[in-house]
């Protein structure tokens, strides 16, 4: 018999017993065809409940991160969740760090450097921008002068990362830079280099 069927069994075994207030043997069970069905309605519904449980179970659970130190003054956490893929050791995640600017026709970028810091007593990592430079931009003559908003990116260390959705990304960064990322993923066939 199948383990539901012995639970479903097991479970009306029990309700019985609540109704007459004495034990049921197995053998008592064989009752008239109406209690039968309403019997294999109730325990129908009781079994679609416990397969909608398991399937509720399987889902994969929210990585806690109460162990991550919380943001200081003037300060974010950010955290960044990814999907399980396949052949996760095949990609990489580039996090991009900056502000929104108005700019002219030059391109400013910011210099700095995501550092790696571990929670103590747990070995878990999580980044932490370091310190940032002013902005520096090449010096093109843009002879409209018109500016648009866009966002300037801060370039160094540490924005590449291996993929990873086992573990959540944690950074921190000042109030003032926003966090976005974009992912990587390797040409599955690798080319073979020539002798020359």
């Amino acid at each position: 018999m199948c383990r539901i069927c012995v639970i479903l069994r097991s479970f009306y075994v029990a309700d019985r017993w609540h109704e007459t207030g004495r034990a049921v043997s197995l053998a008592a069970l064989n009752q008239p065809h109406e209690v039968q069905m309403k019997t294999v309605l109730r325990f129908s519904l009781l079994g679609a409940l416990l397969l909608g449980g398991h399937a509720f179970a399987a889902e994969p659970k929210k990585f806690d991160i109460s162990m991550f130190p919380a943001a200081e003054v003037n300060q974010e956490r950010v955290v960044i969740r990814l999907p399980e893929v396949e052949n996760e050791a095949d990609m990489m995640v580039e996090l991009q760090v900056g502000k929104k600017m108005m700019v002219d026709c030059n391109v400013p970028r910011f210099a700095g450097n995501l550092e790696q810091h571990s929670v103590k007593g747990w070995g878990y990592n999580y980044l932490m921008l370091g310190k940032v430079s002013d902005p520096i931009s090449t010096l093109m003559a843009c002879p409209d002068g018109q500016k648009k908003e866009t966002f300037v990116q801060i370039y160094g260390q540490g924005f590449f990362v291996n993929y990873n959705s086992k573990l959540p990304f944690v950074l921190y960064v000042p109030q003032e830079y926003e966090v976005r990322y974009r992912l990587w993923r390797a040409d599955t066939l690798a080319q073979p280099a020539m002798i020359e």
